[in-house]
């Protein structure tokens, strides 16, 4: 009998984005200019989001410096917001294309301290001004230069003037969560794995 073996690039895996509006003084300004549900994006590899990659504060306490950091909902800021709404989108990649993106994050976390972060970038932004520096970027562009780069989804502009609320709407997305972070759990997840079982829970908040 003919054994018939799945290319390993054609197998799918899946990549887990983040988004979040924390309490913290900055989410709050951003929050009220851009009238947006999430003033954060993350990429990561868990559903629960334990272990994420942006470009943030480095210091819980403090908004500057920030640049590329490893995040987790247990620790740092994420702990001391947990009535935070958020949302979490699973998009489905080859294996070639998984491996691209976990092998780049892991050698850009090696070498942290050759990026910095895009303060320019989201005032930038907001005015629809497409502003990009080499290796310096603001959340939700660094998630969508990432997916793009590694062709996970298709940008209709320029990564610089993406939004969190912009990276909701890429081709792809499928939400499998939206609530408070504090209820995002592997039992919540389960519960809502099918479309039709996900209750937007920002509405009780």
């Amino acid at each position: 009998m003919t054994e018939i073996r799945l290319d390993s690039r054609l197998k799918k895996r899946t990549l887990y984005i983040f988004l979040v509006r924390t309490n913290s003084f900055f989410s709050r300004v951003i929050a009220f200019f851009t009238k947006t549900n999430y003033t954060h994006a993350s990429v990561g590899f868990d559903p629960c989001c334990n272990s994420l990659y942006s470009f943030a504060r480095i210091f819980t306490a403090l908004p500057i410096p920030a640049g590329f950091v490893k995040e987790s909902t247990k620790t740092g800021l994420l702990s001391l917001s947990p009535n935070a709404p958020c949302a979490v989108y699973k998009l489905r990649v080859t294996e070639q294309t998984y491996e691209d993106i976990e092998n780049e994050l892991q050698r850009m976390y090696l070498n942290k301290e050759q990026y910095g972060y895009n303060y320019l970038g989201p005032i930038a932004c907001f005015f629809g001004i497409p502003f990009k520096l080499e290796k310096h970027y603001f959340c939700s562009q660094f998630v969508a230069e990432l997916l793009e780069r590694h062709r996970a989804v298709t940008l209709v502009k320029p990564a610089s003037l993406y939004h969190p609320r912009d990276i909701e709407k890429l081709k792809g997305l499928e939400l499998i969560y939206r609530g408070r972070l504090s209820d995002l759990t592997p039992e919540r997840l389960s519960k809502h794995r099918r479309p039709e079982n996900i209750r937007d829970l920002t509405a009780q908040l």
